[in-house]
Parts: C-alpha cells; structure tokens; sequence
C-alpha cells in the first residue's frame, strides 16, 4: 500500500484533531477528529492560508503553535502557558480558544524533505479542560440569556470591534447584525463630534475591568435615546479577550424624569407666591391689630412659628414694665416665668456686661432716639453657659398712637458668633497649624520697622518635604507641618515669635538687639530639635530644614526686600547641603540673579527649541568598535555648560520637559540610523531624580518607542546615587519597572559617593561608569590595584564597566589590564554632532595601535 496513503489513514482515525501546513502556511491536512472539534470541514479549509485557521481556535488571525515553527515569534509565543520549544524543533503549549470556548494543549513539529529542509509543519490539537462540557452548558445558557435579553447585548473583541449583537441590538439602533460585524462599538453609536467622550469610557472600561453609566446613544438614523450602559470585559488567564456591553433604554424614564422636575417648577413657583403672600401679610400686621378679636388666634399661630424657628417672641407693657417671655424659652433658661417684673428677669437673665445696654437701647427707642430695637446680648441659660441672642422689636401703637406694647423676638446666634470669632482667628492665623500667619507677620514686622527696632527674621523650610507629600500623602504631610508648629512654640523664647508663612516655610520674628552668637545659638537649636524630636511612622530620615536669615533694619528697611533677601539666603542653605542655616551675604543676590539669568535662558531655549545633543562614542575595549553613544545636551548659540544650567533645571522642575525631549531626540536619531541601515548601537541619556519619579515617565517612554518603532532595549538610561537617597524602595520599584520594558541601567559618577560599594549589592543596574575623578586619582599610580580591584568587583556581581574621561594612552593600557570592558573620553572622540556618522562603524585598534608608547 502507498505509504503516503497509509499515513492519511491512520491520521484519519486519530481521536485527536491534527491538521498541517506548508512552508507557505497553506493548509493541506485536516483530519475528521479536527472537522468534528471546529466544525470546519475539510474542503472548506484545503488550500486556505494567511492564518484562516486561527479564527476558529482564537476569533482572530494571527500566527498559531504550528506557525510558531517556521517562525518564531516571542509576543505570539507569549500568549500560551507553559510554552516550550523543544530541540527537535518543535513547540508546544496551552492557550484557551475563545472560537471553541475550551482550553486545548497542542503540539507543533515541523517536516522535513528528504534533504532535512523544513517544508512545512504539522501540528495536534487535545481538548484539556475537564470542564468543557459543562462551560458549554453554561455558554449555552449565556447564549439563550444573550439571545432573548430584552435589553440590547453587544460581544465585542480586545480591540473594541463588535463580534456579535442581540435581536433587541438590532431593534433599538437600527442596524442589521451584518453591519456590526467588525466595526468600532463607538464608531456606529456615537457621532464624530461626541466620540471622544465614548472613548474615554472605553479607556476607562479597559482600565477598571467594568462600567456603568447612564449616557446618550443614537441610533442608525440620528435618533437620540437615553440608555444605561453596563459593560465588563471578558479576561482569560489574565489576558483580555474581549466584552459584553448591555444597553437599557431608559428614554421613557429620562422623559419621565424631566416632567417630573417640570412639576417641581410648577410647584416652586406656587411656593414662591405663597412666600409672597406671607410677607404681604406680615406688611399689614398693624392692620391686623385692629380685629381684637382675632388677637388670640395670631398669638397661637407666632407662638408656633417661633417654635418652628427655635426662637423666642417677647413683650414689654411700657405701661406696667411687665415683660412676657414664650413658653419655648422655658427648656433653655433656669427662671420661672411667672415674674414678670421687666428688671428683675433682666437683671438675673441677661449677662451682667450687657444689661445697661439693653436698657439704654429700649429707653432710646421710647425717646424715637431709635427706629426700632436692635441689639446683640448675652444670656445665662440653666447650664450657666452663655448664649448670644439678637434682641429685635418695635412698638405697637394704640389707636391714640401711643406705644403701648413693645413686641419682637429673641433669635439665638450663638453659632453665628462661634463662627465670626473664627472667622477673626483666621484672619491672622493658619487654620492648620493655627500659628499667626503670614498677614500678621507682614504687620508685626511693619510695626517693627516703623519703631525703628532692631531684629532678626528667619526663613525655615523643610527639606524634602514634596517627598514626604507624594510617598506618604498630604495628611502625613499636614501632620509633619502641625509638628513642626509646636516645636517652634515650645522652643522660642519671649520676644521671639513663629509665623506660617505657607506651603511648608515658616518664618520667625526675633524682636530686640541680639548678638550674633545669640542668633547662632537659637537657630541651632532650632534644626536640632527638628531632627530629634520629631518621630512619623513611615518617615525614616529625620526631619531636616534650611534656613535663611536676615538682620533688620541692617539688611533692609522694606518688609518685601528682607523677605526675598531670607529666601535667597535659605535658598543657598539647601543648595549647599540642606540642614544648615545662612545669613544673608549681599554676594547672595549676584549669585541669585545668575540663577534667574540661567532659568530665564533654559525657559526661552524650552519655548524656542534652542537645545541640541551631541553624542560621544562609547569603545568597547576587546573589538575597539564602538559599543554605544552617550547623548550629551548643549544649548545652541550660548555658550553655558551643563554644570551651570542643569542643576536650575532641576531646581525649576524644567528637567521634566527638558529630559522628555532629549528622551525623543534620542530615540529619532536610534531611528534614523535604523532607517540607513546602520548595525544597531544604543544611546545613553542621564536621568535626574526628578524625572525618575515622574509618574508619566513611564506610559511617555513606552509612547515614544511605539511612535518610533524602537526596541526599548537600544536605549540605556544613566542615573547618580541621588536618586537612591530620599526613597530607596520606591527608586528601585522605578528601575526595575524600566528594566522590564528592556532599558538598560547604568550607575553613572560611581566612586563619587560614600556608599557606592553598597548600592551595588541590590539596585538593579546593568553597567557602572567610573567617575573621571576615580580615574585621574588612581590610575596615576604606579599600583592600579584599587582600580582593578573595583573592576574585578563589579564583574563579580555580573556588571560591565565603563571608565569615563580617558585622555590618554597610559590610562587606556592600565585599565585594559585590569579588565575593563568600555572607555569613553576625548583619548578617542570628542562628543560630536555633524560628523557623527564618518565614525559610526570605525575601529579604534589601529589609533590604538600607532600610539601605543
């Protein structure tokens, strides 16, 4: 029998699915356990290519296990747990099929011709899931529930394009099943102009996993309807597979709705003219006088109203001086009502400061000294505290029109007054740390100055406190504040007074001649009793401050010149170290207005675009090729160096916009010299502090790569111990967030701080650079066995090793003997621009070679 026959016999009777392609990936087996798995029949699929197959397994076309074998692929590979390539060549794996709704292992090897050439693959499909049988159950039901939901169902895939819809999908917008088929969700339901708006809910739904809003939708034919939307995404083996969204008209509802606040309209117009009405009334209430008769009923009728308002109506006979309190005044004061002698229930009701003027204003009123009476007391109640009550009145006139009776109420602004007393206190203090603030401050050193007094004026600001506020959150922060309030009360001395300046400064007023040894002495204490009294969970380095102090009137008579005078000098005490004190130096101001010059300059250059990079070529010492470039920023047309303006953009914050765009310059040039066809080098930038914890970094680099087309792994990212310093922990989250999208880390100035050594044994860094100053230092000795000995530690942690600075041949020769893996230095390239690309693929080892001495 033909063997080939044979074979497809046995294949056919095989209980597991198989199927084949070519090299081609045009399919030319499919077995009937494979018909039976997919439904698929085999001349429905013979001869088909461009991943049609896939459909079946995954609802999507893209390369499978058997095209895995022809070529490999690591984000497909990816996609299925426990993959495997084996020797032989072939590869197995397990991945859910969303077409079939099971899970399936399946293996892939490849075919050979007699000449041992890969002409194709075959590959086996096995059922794996013990619960397929009931998962179809269940997607049954689902499917029923999909089917007969009177709510509108769409299943869409990862990418947001509609794989399926409901009957009621069609019903309520309007258009057939075929016209979903594969289009955006957003793009058929929503407007151009609203777009935006449904995809950041579908932003929002791949964040969260889920949503539920209630939105307008419209139909195929414009129409506009109200609707509940409820989406979830489908997630398998913690991958996103697609979604089901749920669209409930509630257009009837939002219809009912509006008429229902139509009606409120309606009845808030009918309130207002009842409220009209009341007051037009109440304008006639002489009138009503009149009618004696009905002189009981309105007394009833304000004796609830003043209970309703919890207020309390009086009356005064000016006749007899009997005085007539409402019933509700019994609960609040410890008197009996029944004396009604004016005097006497004054005299022990009211508070003794007060019952002269309450008399005064009812006998001014009596005299029509008056229009009425109007006056704020105070009242003991039966917990003998006091209560402020608002006194108001007028006389009721007889027909004679003689006042007869005077009449008003009591009204309790006790809060009221509770809240203007606080109000006052905020006028001159900080609501947080309740120190007087920075007005009253401005007015005790103006009245100061004024006097023609002599003081001192400290400037304190905590260092590090944005940390403190962006690790720990700003509720740390405002404990950490009230902490430092109550330490300044504690320490200053009389005459000496501290102010909340804002943000996290505080200033202190020290009135009256003090020596300067005196000063020295408060401002020391000052810093000492920060760092050691002050204990915050979560806060493991003390508590530090910078300070800047001024002298008046010697250092200015104006309240704004000693305070920028302080700031500058504060400033120069954190530049300087942080943790100290300065005293105002009129050289200060030079060194200030430099600063501002060069902040002035980087904001223009920001603005206009005024930045370059230069590249210095990285040479690998075992090839004298060029390993890699290190991407230096200069500005054009000023001659400024980096010393100068990098550290105020740090300072500024500029760092983040300028470092964003050396990230993108960098990234261009990896992709121009890919576009030219150039053999692969990659480039290093530094990165400052401030942009290792910016929270963008991140989603911007993995941006800019995807713009790009780049392998992150051509970009190698150089950064100092600074950044280890303030928040180890979170530091080293950030770098090996930055490894794992496949950037190379470097610690760059190594040998210049203290704990070097250290930080080697746990951050997660590929390369070190030794600073040029290690170089010069020990490469001038005649023993080279600390710099050899540092290279020998580095390779031991698995680390290459860069040396920076390399001028000359001596120092090339010594660190090649010590087993240096990079030089980078003018010895063999300055940093270039234009003439980049004359030396891309030149080898140094014939330079190396003629100046060998």
């Amino acid at each position: 029998m033909d063997e080939i026959k044979l074979y497809k016999q046995i294949v056919e009777l095989l209980p597991d699915a198989v199927f084949a392609i070519n090299k081609e990936g045009r399919v030319f087996l499919w077995n009937k356990a494979m018909e039976d798995k997919t439904g698929i029949k085999k001349h429905e699929i013979l001869g088909k290519e461009d991943y049609i197959y896939s459909i079946y397994f995954y609802g999507e076309k893209r390369p499978t296990l058997i095209d895995l074998v022809l070529k490999p692929n690591r984000e497909i590979e990816r996609k299925y747990r426990n993959f495997k390539r084996n020797e032989d060549g072939s590869v197995e794996g397990e991945a859910y099929c969303i077409g079939l709704n099971n899970y399936d292992w399946g293996k892939a090897v490849p075919l050979h011709n007699k000449n041992k050439e890969i002409i194709g693959a075959v590959a086996v499909v096995r059922d794996i899931d013990e619960k397929t049988k009931n998962q179809k159950k269940i997607f049954k039901g689902y499917q029923t529930l999909f089917k007969n939901s009177p709510d509108a169902i769409v299943y869409f895939d990862k990418n947001h394009n509609i794989l399926d819809v409901n009957d009621n999908f069609v019903k309520i917008f309007g258009y057939t099943k075929k016209e979903c088929f594969g289009r955006d969700l957003d793009e058929i339901i929503v407007p151009k102009e609203r777009k935006w708006q449904a995809q950041k809910k579908t932003k929002e739904l791949f964040e969260r996993g889920k949503v539920d809003i209630e939105t307008i939708r419209y139909t195929k034919y414009g129409k506009r309807i109200c609707v509940n939307v409820r989406a979830i995404l489908v997630n398998i083996d913690n991958e996103i597979i697609g979604g089901y969204g749920i669209y409930t008209d509630i257009t009837e509802k939002e219809t009912y709705k509006k008429d229902l606040e139509s009606t409120n309209e309606e009845l808030e117009a009918t309130i207002e003219q009842l409220i009209a009405r009341e007051r037009e009334l109440i304008s006639k209430y002489d009138e009503v006088q009149e009618y004696a008769e009905r002189l009981e009923e309105l007394k009833q009728k304000y004796e609830i109203a003043i209970e309703g308002t919890d207020s309390v109506l009086w009356e005064i006979n000016t006749e007899d001086k009997t005085l007539y309190l409402s019933e509700n005044f019994r609960k609040i004061i410890d008197i009996d009502l029944k004396e009604k002698d004016m005097y006497k229930v004054i005299d022990k009701l009211v508070y003794p400061k007060d019952k002269n003027t309450l008399l005064e204003y009812i006998d001014k009123y009596n005299r029509k000294q008056k229009k009425r009476i109007y006056s704020q007391i105070r009242i003991i109640d039966k917990d003998k505290q006091i209560r402020w009550y608002l006194v108001s009145g007028k006389g009721i006139l007889n027909r004679q029109g003689k006042v007869k009776i005077l009449s008003g109420v009591l009204v309790d602004i006790t809060h009221l007054k509770n809240q203007e007393k606080y109000i006052k206190f905020l006028a001159d203090h900080d609501p947080l740390t309740h120190l007087p603030n920075r007005r009253k401050f401005m007015e005790k050193l103006s009245d100061e100055i004024k006097k023609g007094k002599k003081g001192v004026v400290f400037l304190l600001d905590i260092d590090n406190f944005k940390n403190i506020n962006d690790t720990l959150g700003h509720i740390y922060g405002d404990i950490l504040l009230k902490e430092i309030a109550q330490i300044l009360k504690y320490i200053l001395r009389n005459g000496m007074n501290a102010f909340r300046f804002g943000g996290d400064e505080f200033l202190i007023l020290i009135r009256g001649i003090r020596s300067f040894q005196d000063i020295k002495t408060c401002v020391e204490r000052i810093l000492k009793n920060l760092k050691e009294k002050i204990v915050l969970d979560g806060i493991e380095n003390p508590i530090t401050a910078s300070i800047g102090i001024v002298r008046y009137p010697r250092d200015g008579y104006q309240m704004e010149e000693l305070l920028i005078k302080a700031d500058i000098a504060m400033y120069n005490a954190k530049k300087t170290g942080k943790n100290k004190y300065l005293f105002f130096d009129q050289r200060m101001t030079l060194a200030f207005e430099e600063k501002i010059k060069i902040e002035n300059i980087l904001r223009k250059a920001i603005k206009e675009k005024n930045f370059k990079l230069l590249y210095q070529p990285i040479i690998e010492i075992s090839t004298g090729e060029i390993a890699c470039f290190e991407a230096l920023l200069r500005l054009k047309n000023i001659n400024l160096s980096p010393s100068l303006f990098i550290p105020v953009a740090e300072e500024t914050d500029l760092i983040l916009s300028i470092g964003r765009w050396v990230i993108k310059q960098a990234i261009k040039q990896l992709k121009k010299w890919e576009d030219k066809g150039y053999k692969n080098k990659h480039i290093a930038i530094n990165l400052s502090p401030k942009q290792l914890y910016d929270t963008k970094l991140f989603s911007f680099l993995q941006d800019t790569f995807k713009e790009n087309d780049i392998d992150p792994s051509m970009l190698e990212i150089e950064i100092t111990e600074n950044v280890l310093i303030e928040n180890r922990e979170e530091a080293i989250k950030i770098l090996q967030k930055l490894k794992g999208l496949g950037i190379t880390i470097a610690l760059d100035d190594f040998g210049t701080g203290y704990s070097s050594l250290n930080y080697l044994t746990f951050i997660p860094v590929d390369k070190i650079k030794l600073d040029k100053s290690l170089s010069d230092k020990f490469l001038e000795l005649r023993n080279t066995q600390v710099i050899d000995s540092l290279i020998s530690l580095a390779h031991s942690l698995n680390l290459k090793v860069v040396a920076e600075g390399i001028e000359d041949m001596k120092q090339y020769e010594k660190l090649k003997r010590g087993g240096c893996d990079y030089i980078q230095g003018y010895l063999f390239s300055k940093p270039l621009n234009g003439e980049l690309e004359k030396i891309y693929n030149k080898n140094f080892f014939d330079f190396i070679a003629n100046n060998i001495s």
